[in-house]
């Protein structure tokens, strides 16, 4: 049985591995160095970011439908929260943005998370130009469903 916290994993990994070769690269925009330790599965803590680019991934809820006799399909929503600080604000929109970009076509030509659920897509997505007051944090939140088959 595949578990939500193994799907919530799936989806940090994937974006850990594959989601920077998707980025625009304009010169001051492109993030560098990116991998498992930019994300974290948890609420976004503004003031204790480890590095100035992150993403939170944020369990909100789960459907489940009968399937069969021992299936159910599972929706769970999730909110990805990215964070970018540590420049200047016309750079933090373009870099906020461009992640953005990148998660969007992650999940665009990898619906399964490499055929590990049935499918993963964003259902909308926030741009907040400040987080907490504070004009040296940018944010986009994205809603993402994640849907696959619960076998118990």
């Amino acid at each position: 049985m595949i578990t939500e916290m193994q799907v919530l994993e799936r989806l940090k990994a994937v974006i850990a591995t594959d989601l920077i070769e998707l980025q625009e690269s304009e010169e001051g925009i492109s993030i560098e160095h990116f991998d498992d330790k930019n994300i974290e599965i948890d609420f976004p803590d503004v003031d204790n970011m480890r590095r100035p680019t992150m993403f939170y991934i944020q369990p909100d809820y789960e459907n489940l439908e009968p399937l069969g006799m021992h299936s159910d399909l599972a929706t769970m929503r999730a909110t990805v929260f990215l964070l970018c600080k540590g420049a200047p604000n016309a750079i933090l929109v373009k870099r906020v943005f461009a992640l953005y970009g990148a998660l969007y076509l992650l999940l665009r030509g990898d619906p399964t998370l490499g055929g590990f659920i049935e499918d993963a897509r964003i259902t909308d997505m926030d741009y907040y130009p400040a987080v907490t007051a504070s004009t040296t944090v940018t944010a986009i939140e994205a809603s993402i469903d994640l849907q696959w088959s619960k076998e118990f």
